[in-house]
């Protein structure tokens, strides 16, 4: 047996080193199944490696917000290797060997989960989708690269999310995190306005190699207006206006939840920055993120506060103002010239809202003659759309419909707004006041809206791990929620 077994590896090692890297997945895909079936037959263990999953977990999103993901740790004789890979693939393994080897991990898992059956249950049906495509793509290998990516990225990170935020005060030290690491991340905007270049070019080590360098570090300016846009540590203005975006409802809530003065008055001049910053950006999706989200709170705080002061007479007085409110806001996007061309854009957009126009007027036939899709990451490929020789696809609906199909297409937005509902309808229903965290599920919905809205006109994935966090959240205060209203049981009560 061994000499068979010798000679085999003799003969894969030599084509591995013959066609490596071309060839590097074909070679790397036996290993990785090893690995996985290795996993699954570990023995039980008494102590599941929760404690370091959730170590890389929180380490995954600081590199995420912090570090640029296009500067990549280059060794010799290995791939190029990213943080987010360095953190996200070891939390997902850890993940695999949590499930396989731990009874009580499995139970308190699946217990949580069950709490909002519909979305793991429509998150599960889209995995399963995204895997059916791969047989249908032309580039087998690379809609591989990307299913794992998005496993790791996505799945991984949902599954996690509903872990680990079970335990009372993990949601707010995490917001309180992220909004840290958004303020670092707007200082880093305004120096680049103030110089206009990304500040770490030209100051590069050798040891760190970028994806794209000419296309990345590059200044970014607006070829209509002549506008610098920033970036910080994303790799377009778009991402980084849209990440502040999707922060606004969070701040909200700390301007008119009940927080100390002091967490208010940094709340409100932490609005004003993203404000400065998202227009730096010359994004009008950031600023239509911001509008959405004023719009979308002042609404729920004041159904809310209706609800559970029955004696105040702010609640009713702020939803029975809130269709003047609307108008009001939206109609001075149309009056105020300057709102005007932040939100609506004052002329120099319009190459790209043309784009826009024609990828969908020359994607639709595409969808409706395969709608069962093309295979993760050949969205792009299939539409075929350039600008300046460059192949681009700006509308995620367009890109997820490519890709996965009509039925991956509700699978995957309708989870985002069944998600997105679910936390609305809960915390309206809610009048428990034992866990104040319940409370976040206003700004967590209505960030799910946001995104939805900006995924028209914006296809990149950035800050996807982050949406597949905040549904984390919420299905684990759910299940806090379901805990506190049970006879007997406690939102602060360790899973049974």
């Amino acid at each position: 047996m061994s000499l068979p077994l010798a000679f085999f590896f003799l003969v894969y090692g030599f084509f591995y080193a013959l066609t490596t890297p071309y060839l590097f997945m074909a070679f790397a895909a036996p290993i990785g199944v090893l690995a996985l079936v290795a996993i699954w037959a570990l023995p039980d263990l008494k102590h599941a490696p929760t404690r370091t999953m959730h170590y890389l977990f929180f380490a995954f999103f600081v590199c995420l917000i912090l570090w640029p993901n296009y500067l990549a740790i280059a060794l010799p004789g290995l791939p190029w290797i990213t943080l987010l890979r360095l953190t996200g693939i070891p939390m997902t393994l850890l993940l695999l060997i949590c499930i396989s080897t731990s009874k009580t991990f499995r139970r308190e898992l699946a217990e949580i989960l069950n709490t909002a059956p519909a979305a793991w249950m429509l998150l599960a049906a889209f995995v399963a989708i995204q895997f059916f495509t791969i047989g249908l793509s032309a580039n087998p290998s690379r809609s591989i690269q990307k299913f794992i990516v998005f496993q790791t990225n996505w799945t991984a990170i949902f599954l996690v999310a509903c872990y680990v935020f079970v335990q009372p005060g993990r949601v707010g030290r995490y917001i309180a995190a992220l909004w840290v690491m958004a303020m670092i991340i707007c200082g880093i905007g305004l120096w680049e306005a103030a110089i206009q270049k990304v500040l770490w070019q030209g100051h590069i080590p050798g040891f760190l190699k970028i994806a794209d360098a000419d296309g990345i570090l590059a200044g970014d300016f607006r070829a209509g207006s002549g506008q610098y846009r920033v970036k910080a540590t994303f790799t377009t203005s778009l991402g980084l206006a849209e990440y502040l975006a999707l922060m606004t409802p969070f701040l909200l809530h700390y301007v008119f939840g009940n927080y100390r003065l002091l967490v208010r008055i940094a709340a409100v001049a932490s609005l004003v920055i993203f404000f400065r910053v998202i227009d730096s950006t010359d994004s009008r999706l950031g600023m239509v993120g911001m509008l959405i989200s004023v719009l979308l709170y002042a609404g729920a705080w004041g159904l809310l506060r209706w609800r559970r002061d029955k004696s105040s007479l702010i609640g009713p007085t702020v939803v029975l103002a809130y269709p003047a409110f609307f108008v009001l806001l939206v109609g001075a996007t149309f009056f105020v010239r300057r709102l005007e061309m932040m939100v609506w854009g004052d002329g120099s957009q319009q190459s790209s809202n043309d784009a826009r126009g024609a990828q969908i007027a020359q994607g639709l036939p595409k969808i409706l003659a395969n709608p069962i899709g093309y295979g993760p990451g050949q969205g792009g490929t299939v539409l075929g759309f350039r600008i300046g020789g460059f192949q681009t696809i700006d509308n995620y609906y367009l890109a997820i419909a490519l890709e996965y199909g009509v039925i991956g297409f509700i699978l995957y937005y309708g989870l985002i707004l069944y998600m997105g509902w679910l936390a609305a309808r809960k915390v309206l229903d809610s009048n428990n006041a034992s866990d104040r965290e319940v409370d976040y599920l206003v700004p967590l919905g209505i960030s799910l809206m946001v995104f939805f809205v900006i995924k028209s006109v914006f296809s990149q994935q950035d800050n996807h791990p982050l949406i597949y966090l905040v549904m984390g959240m919420i299905v684990a205060l759910l299940y806090r929620l379901s805990r506190a209203t049970a006879p007997g049981k406690s939102a602060a009560d360790p899973i049974a």
